[in-house]
């Protein structure tokens, strides 16, 4: 019960998000100017002072990355194995790229937040930090080697690009930088302002996520993308928990790890996937599928990490 409780105001600030939505309460220009304003400074904010303010100990940073990452090679393998036969071209190769794509920033660290506190932030902005290049190349590789039977170098390239230019992944890059140059105490007066940068966040980035929400025809969502939500919200988490536990990391970082794991599938799938031709109507369907039994599942593995502080 006290897990339920725990996601309870994560679920209701997203139902008001759709809520207001639905009243047009706030147009799509201001899903697309909110959305901007997190990407570009919240996000990046909670992100910066999440990693500077770790408190685990990575003693040898390639293993840490190695811990991080494998678990999203070994879940879009098992994909490749259970869940290619009978699925047409576009729907597995949308499948394959969505099964690692979870929605870390905008429900992920919230939700880490609410319920292991700033030590669960930090855990996890560290673990983002080390593996989100990693899982974005494998997820649209994998996608493309799905849809066309080959890799593209000019997609990976265009994947570097895009990398370059999110700020999420290059406030993860600075903050790194300034850990290892030893520089991870901020003056005072500049993690304040950190501070308050990354306390809009939360509540602002609940509220898009509920307003991109689309309930119409729920039963099909579900039904058309079960094998989605299994793998996003089951497979992988499991194997997140394994992999990061047999590599010894601390709870700490286990706990976070597999919570960030077991998020909804990203919203900004839908938008990749019809860039590279996939079914983006299967990975809209998903987000919205993967958002609402996710209110089942999260409070499930919160109980069984016993991550509630």
């Amino acid at each position: 019960m006290q897990a339920v409780l725990i996601v309870l105001p994560i679920f209701l600030i997203i139902a008001m998000g759709w809520g207001l939505r639905q009243r047009n309460f706030f147009s799509s220009s201001t899903l697309k100017e909110n959305n901007a304003l997190l990407y570009c400074f919240a996000m990046p904010a909670i992100l910066i002072r999440g990693i500077l303010g770790a408190e685990s100990e990575i003693p040898n940073a390639g293993v840490f990355t190695l811990a991080v990452c494998a678990p999203y090679l070994i879940t879009v393998v098992i994909v490749w194995i259970l869940a290619r036969r009978g699925e047409p071209i576009e729907r597995f190769a949308a499948l394959s790229l969505a099964s690692i794509r979870g929605n870390h920033f905008f429900a992920g660290l919230p939700i880490v937040g609410l319920a292991m506190g700033e030590a669960g932030v930090a855990a996890g902005s560290l673990i983002l930090a080390f593996s989100l290049a990693f899982m974005q190349f494998l997820s649209i590789g994998s996608g493309q080697l799905a849809l066309f039977g080959a890799l593209s170098l000019e997609s990976f390239k265009k994947t570097a690009v895009q990398l370059l230019k999110n700020p999420l992944f290059m406030s993860c890059v600075l903050a790194l930088g300034l850990v290892f140059m030893d520089l991870n105490r901020l003056p005072p007066w500049l993690d304040m302002t950190l501070k308050m940068l990354a306390d809009i966040g939360t509540g602002l980035a609940l509220l898009m996520l509920g307003g991109k929400i689309n309930l119409q025809d729920v039963r099909h969502a579900f039904f058309t993308t079960w094998k989605l939500l299994s793998f996003k919200l089951v497979v992988h988490p499991i194997v997140t928990y394994a992999v990061l536990t047999s590599f010894g990391l601390s709870t700490t970082l286990v706990q976070a790890g597999t919570l960030l794991a077991a998020m909804p599938e990203a919203v900004n799938t839908t938008i990749i996937s019809q860039e590279m031709g996939m079914d983006s109507d299967y990975c809209a369907l998903g987000t919205t599928a993967s958002v609402l039994v996710s209110m089942i599942t999260i409070p499930i593995w919160l109980h069984l990490l016993g991550a509630i502080r």
